[in-house]
């Protein structure tokens, strides 16, 4: 028996229905997961950074080693916070977009092209002006 095109639209329509379903619960959890991440990894920045400074600010008083000591924390950690918030924050790193000495030349390009000219020295003796 053949199986009709209205039946056989049916079927297909149920099913998309159902994977269209999985797909938009599994979008909504993701999305969801990320955000909280995003939320966390904010508020453990901030914390790592109050560390930091609560390190730096303590260091005329107590060293990390004797603060390792009395905490049970770790002196690698303890050096990473104060580390980083000694650190200055950078805001990205600049691109180049040409070596002063090639023009953005290829590395056979520039070899090709004449070397430039430089101004002589002053003579030897001659007296500044």
């Amino acid at each position: 028996m053949v199986t009709s095109e209205q039946e056989i639209a049916r079927r297909l329509k149920e099913k998309d229905s159902a994977r269209s379903a999985r797909r938009a619960e599994a979008a909504t959890t993701i999305g969801e997961l990320a955000r909280r991440h995003s939320e966390l990894a904010g508020q453990l920045a901030q914390l790592e950074g109050e560390l930091g400074a609560a390190l730096t600010a303590a260091e005329d008083v107590i060293d990390v080693p004797e603060l390792a000591q009395v905490t049970d924390i770790p002196a690698p950690d303890l050096a990473c916070w104060r580390d980083q918030a000694a650190k200055p924050v950078r805001a990205g790193k600049r691109k180049r977009t040409s070596s002063p000495k090639n023009n953005g030349l290829s590395p056979a390009a520039a070899a090709a092209q004449p070397p430039r000219s430089t101004p002589e020295p002053a003579a030897a003796g001659a007296a500044p002006s």
